[in-house]
């Protein structure tokens, strides 16, 4: 173990202190957690870092658009504005965030906006007659009471298995655990074998109130950047370019199909430059050969494509992805039930005829 981490852990102890005195405020109602009328889902998850939480909105939505106005709320991490702002297809990435901007271009009908203080936000989007609201990255967001709450934790990395910040990525304790309604494990293998699930849940151990599902991801066929047409990859020499907090997976996917001749691995939502184009740029003119392509992820392609008229004449992609759920997993239902509920005499109205995938 690094030195350096080890004289970390002390802090450990004094950010474990600081939290655990915050949250006790809440659970003693010194600090108060606002309802409101309107069904709200939270999808978040105890440790910093991607756990891949705007792929399970997006899947949320996909499956409750077409039976209710839905509408996101994100802090919108990384933005250079403050206060609430509605997130536009013609937004600029800079304003309102990837993440975000992504969900709206994907789901045009879906109201998405962005602001710091969820509270107010919730107020503005109910305005707009939304009749559900996914709250994305509010686990910890404790002035907002939802009445779902959704907690991930990776496959590689399980929240039992993690420490505090900053000896380790948790961002409370692991009995906190305990407000999740849902426990999600992303990013597992696919397939999930029978023992390998048993083993998750004798880790995790859900309480009675808790229901635990497994998740994966499933890569689509990567869609040119600038175009609306798909391609194949199938031994091609590939630059992939991420600024993602994990890599791991769409490394292993490139590597099952393609020749992956250079990896340009940036911070998570990073911003990036002229400089960081021209060296992108660059690798690209040297590698001879006409099988050749600037592969990225879509969450990264919001902020790579101000720089089109740079990439002009280059082959550049993004690859979609989409969350899917193991075997006989009920997620689809959970959500569906609680949506279907009269929630605070919010009418909603739900088919009973979804399948869980």
């Amino acid at each position: 173990m690094p030195v350096l981490k080890i004289l970390l852990f002390p802090l450990s102890f004094l950010y474990g202190f600081l939290v655990y005195v915050r949250n006790l405020m809440f659970d003693l109602e010194i600090f108060k957690s606002k309802e409101h009328k309107v069904p709200l889902i939270s999808v978040g998850n105890l440790c910093a870092g991607g756990s891949g939480k705007s792929p399970l909105v997006e899947y949320i939505v996909n499956l409750l658009s077409e039976h209710c106005q839905v509408a996101v709320i994100s802090r919108g991490y990384g933005r250079e504005t403050t206060g609430f702002k509605l997130v536009k297809a013609s937004s600029y990435v800079r304003d309102v965030g990837d993440e975000p901007l992504q969900i709206k271009r994907k789901f045009p009908k879906t109201i998405v906006a962005v602001s710091e203080n969820r509270n107010k936000g919730i107020q503005h989007l109910m305005s707009h007659q939304c009749q559900l609201i996914l709250m994305d990255d509010g686990f910890q967001h404790r002035w907002v009471k939802p009445g779902l709450n959704i907690l991930l934790t990776t496959y590689d990395n399980l929240f039992i298995n993690d420490y505090l910040l900053p000896f380790g990525s948790l961002r409370e304790g692991r009995k906190r655990a305990d407000r999740a309604d849902i426990i999600v494990v992303t990013k597992s293998p696919y397939p999930l074998l029978p023992l390998d699930e048993y083993r998750l849940k004798e880790q995790i151990a859900p309480r009675l109130h808790q229901k635990l599902c497994f998740s994966y991801i499933n890569y689509m066929k990567p869609k040119l950047l600038f175009e609306d047409k798909s391609i194949d990859i199938t031994n091609k020499k590939v630059i992939l370019v991420t600024a993602i907090s994990s890599s791991k997976q769409i490394v292993d996917h490139i590597l099952e199909h393609a020749q992956l001749v250079n990896h340009f691995e940036f911070r998570d939502h990073k911003f990036f430059n002229k400089r960081d184009i021209l060296k992108i740029i660059e690798c690209y003119k040297q590698i001879n050969s006409e099988e050749k392509l600037i592969l990225t992820t879509e969450k990264d392609a919001t902020r790579l494509a101000v720089f089109e008229n740079k990439f002009k004449h280059l082959s550049i992609a993004y690859l979609p992805i989409e969350v899917k759920f193991h075997g006989k997993t009920n997620f689809n239902d959970l959500i569906l039930k609680y949506a279907g509920q009269d929630q605070l005499n919010n009418k909603l109205s739900i088919t009973k005829d979804a399948v869980c995938t």
